[in-house]
């Protein structure tokens, strides 16, 4: 009894002292999960190239923002595509895609559902273009093998 008398009782740092040891028992799970984000934000892409990611980033910008000629300069320059009348009468208002997938070593694809608006009659459309992108030289340059779809 003479032990208890000694030790002032102060139930706040009782309180305060079992909560810090919960916080600390937590400590090493908390900085486990960060360390498991942290090593998903090198690359969005993973495990997509780093080239193929960027290559397929600015397709889908210059797709959704600007002049839709521009997308036939992603095919190889001796491909021979033909840009087809009427892309100035198109707006992109929708670009939704799958994850790229390898179909064999620097060789990819993905497929992306492109919705738009045709600006003289105001009608609402949606295609589905399915893309084949490949490299030449192991992956520093992508292009397109298969034509844009038809708008």
């Amino acid at each position: 009894m003479a032990d208890t008398l000694a030790k002032p009782y102060y139930p706040g740092l009782v309180f305060q002292s079992r909560y810090m040891q919960m916080q600390l028992r937590y400590l090493p799970f908390l900085l486990f999960i960060l360390w498991l984000a942290g090593c998903r934000m090198g690359n969005p892409y993973y495990p997509v190239p780093k080239e193929l990611a960027l290559t397929l980033k600015l397709y889908e910008d210059v797709v959704r923002w600007s002049d839709l000629n521009k997308i036939y300069a992603f095919g190889r320059k001796d491909a021979g595509w033909e840009v087809p009348p009427g892309l100035d009468n198109v707006r992109v208002n929708g670009y939704e895609t799958s994850d790229p997938a390898e179909i064999e070593p620097w060789r990819w694809g993905q497929t992306a559902v492109i919705s738009y608006v045709l600006n003289d009659r105001q009608v609402v459309k949606q295609l589905v273009d399915q893309q084949i992108w490949v490299s030449e030289d192991e992956g520093d340059t992508w292009y397109r093998e298969n034509v844009p779809p038809p708008f």
